[in-house]
Order: C-alpha cells, then structure tokens, then sequence
C-alpha cells in the first residue's frame, strides 16, 4: 500500500471534496444546501478563516479529509484544536489512515501549541467511538445545540 499523503485542502480538491462531504453528510442524515457546501468550501480555501481542511490521498486517489479549527479554551488559558469533521471513504475505514489523520493533527496542535484537541461524535457511531477511544478519553460533556432564527 503506498504512504497516506495529507496536505492543505486546495482551490483542484473540489469535486473529491464535495463528493466525499456528502458521502459525509448522508452518514449523518444531513442534506446540506448547495449555499451551505459552497460556504464551506469558501472557508476552506480562505486562509483568513479560521476554519481549514486537509485533503488525504493515497497515491492518486483522494481518500479522506478532515475540517479543523483553532479556538480558545478559557478555562485553561491556552488555545486548543477543534476538529470538526473526519471522513475516510468506506474501502480505507480500518487502514490506518484515520491514525495518520490523528497524527497529522497532532501535529498541527503541537506546532500552535494548543494543550489539547477535542470533538463530537454521535452517541450511536459505535464504530468511530472505538476509534476515537483509541485516541483520547471520552470527557462526558453532553453537547447542546440551540437553533437560532435567522431573519
């Protein structure tokens, strides 16, 4: 098998992107609008935004991506990562490119000197909780989420 390559997220990674994120979003039973994928895809590619991706390949073939952010963490006076988002398409789940994702942000977490990262994941995706149990321990916060009315 050839070496997990993971890079920034590029302007030419649109259509494995988009395709990827969908693929994504129906794991979720979300339908993200046309606008809402093309902001997404707008913040990605800004570097002034604070949300940023990578792109993952092995060899030629696109086979993940991850969103992230930077944020402050008040309690402890120090910054931490954020990741939002983790897909590895369906014939790479199981190879290890999940592991050289964590890695990767790892990385990236250490080089801006965060003192932690952190994420959701649904009480039900038993598969990703092994995973992710793997990487870090579960902190038993219970996420919240109130809708907020757009005018």
């Amino acid at each position: 098998m050839s070496k997990t390559a993971i890079a920034n997220i590029g302007e030419n990674d649109f259509d494995h992107w988009r395709q990827m994120f969908m693929d994504f979003a129906n794991l979720l039973d979300v339908t993200p609008t046309p606008e809402g994928v093309a902001r997404t895809w707008g913040w990605l590619c800004d570097p002034t935004h604070p949300e940023t991706g990578l792109i993952v390949r092995i060899g030629e073939k696109v086979v993940g991506f991850v969103h992230y952010r930077l944020q402050p963490s008040a309690l402890r006076g120090t910054q931490i990562l954020y990741l939002d988002d983790l897909f590895v398409t369906e014939t790479h789940r199981g190879s290890g490119v999940a592991d050289d994702i964590m890695d990767r942000l790892s990385e990236i977490a250490q080089e801006h000197g965060c003192s932690a990262i952190r994420w959701d994941t649904h009480a039900t995706n038993e598969r990703a909780r092994r995973f992710y149990e793997r990487h870090a321990k579960n902190t038993n916060w219970i996420t919240y989420e109130m809708p907020v009315n757009s005018q």
